[in-house]
């Protein structure tokens, strides 16, 4: 596990406008194996600005927001005032034992402490309750891309390669092995697109973790390149990505 690091960093604003959301399928299919409906109590983890508790409280769950980061809560109790939100953590879940119908975290395990965070969210579930971790990543086929695109993804990728965090995310791109207290996980991924002007992208990046934690004059370099570079493309992007769903139940 990395060190852990604030989004406080980052605009919230630009976090909750240009971030990718995750497919309603891919949250039906997620409810449908949890067993979960209206009324339902659900915990969103290191929930941000809010992309996945506004698809359960959509189905009319009861969704409990647990956000460490006070600039993304902010936005989040703005978008979504009928949530309730929480300052905490993973590894300290301020909610009592037996609650929670199901515990989602929204691509943010890689930043958690592993083991203290299945404790905890076994601890808030109640018996055979789900965990449903959700990956926010785009289609891996490199071949699609062309001209500045691909130039960007390599430049971005050369640099991210070197963080700490990008090596946490990066082990995740594999089913997880099974936690103490939960049966084994089953992965299902759903196709997105994810739509947004080129001249954001670099303000999509921005807000990124392991790009945000480079130092200022490395992540203000990157941040340009990309903008710069991004004046080539298209005024719309529509970039074909996928919602990964690793799902499991507690025993």
């Amino acid at each position: 596990m990395p060190a852990r690091f604030s989004f406080e960093a980052v605009s919230a604003h630009d976090y909750d406008e240009l971030r990718p959301g995750y497919a309603p399928e891919a949250v039906g299919w997620a409810a449908d194996r949890g067993g979960l409906s209206s009324g339902s109590t659900i915990v969103d983890l290191a929930a941000g600005t809010g992309q996945l508790s506004r698809r359960f409280a959509a189905l009319g769950m009861d969704t409990v927001a647990i956000e460490p980061a006070a600039n993304m809560r902010a936005t989040l109790a703005s978008r979504l005032p009928s949530v309730r939100i929480l300052d905490g953590t993973a590894e300290a879940i301020p909610l009592p034992d037996r609650v929670a119908d199901a515990v989602v975290v929204g691509n943010a395990f890689h930043h958690f402490d592993r083991s203290r965070a299945f404790a905890e969210i076994h601890r808030v579930l109640r018996p055979d309750a789900v965990l449903a971790i959700f990956w926010a990543w785009p289609v891996e086929d490199r071949s699609m891309q062309e001209g500045a695109l691909r130039t960007i993804d390599e430049l971005v990728e050369s640099t991210r390669a070197r963080t700490d965090i990008a090596t946490a995310y990066r082990s995740w791109t594999e089913p997880p092995s099974p936690a103490r207290g939960f049966h084994p996980f089953q992965r299902r991924e759903f196709p997105l697109t994810h739509v947004l002007p080129s001249a954001r992208l670099a303000d999509l990046y921005a807000t990124s973790s392991d790009i945000a934690s480079l130092p200022a004059a490395a992540r203000d370099w990157l941040v340009g390149e990309i903008r710069d570079l991004a004046r080539a493309l298209p005024p719309t992007l529509h970039l074909p990505s996928r919602s990964v769903v690793d799902l499991c139940n507690r025993r």
